[in-house]
């Protein structure tokens, strides 16, 4: 019997290799996905299912102040409330590193916990692509009773 194909493995892959081919033509000046303050994804003004968001998120790239989903014969603008992506837990995997898991179940994993930017109004983080991360209410409390001190 066959492997399994795994495909947002295949995208990622693809976007790694790809994320800066300027080669590939924006499909179109009017974003055609949108991203919420609570990180939610929408196509066309309609709601994406989690396990869509998931796998467009692997080929997610910020360049030059704005989000794109990049492939190798396609380019097309996203438009991002806040956080394109919004962190609901973690887990400290060993003195610095923590792993971030995300709405949508998605994981990032940085090395040292001076990735991590404390701003007024949010918690942010700067994950795969240059994309930026932001933690949820309940994130963001827990993160900071941890790690911040008065």
């Amino acid at each position: 019997m066959a492997e399994p194909i795994n495909i947002a493995k295949q995208l990622g892959q693809l976007s790694i290799a790809h994320s800066n081919n300027n080669e590939v033509e924006l499909c179109s000046e009017t974003p055609m996905f949108d991203i919420n303050g609570e990180g939610d994804w929408f196509y066309l003004n309609s709601p994406l299912p989690a396990k869509f968001a998931k796998l467009f998120s692997s080929v997610l790239n910020y360049i030059d102040g704005q989000y794109f989903l990049i492939t190798p014969v396609e380019k097309v603008k996203v438009l991002v409330k806040r956080h394109a992506i919004v962190l609901v837990d973690y887990d400290i995997n060993n003195q610095d590193g923590i792993t971030f898991i995300s709405s949508i179940g998605t994981e990032h994993a940085i090395a040292n916990i001076s990735a991590v930017i404390l701003l007024d109004d949010a918690i942010e983080i700067e994950i795969e692509r240059g994309v930026k991360a932001g933690l949820g209410r309940a994130c963001y409390y827990r993160y900071i009773n941890q790690f911040v001190t008065d």
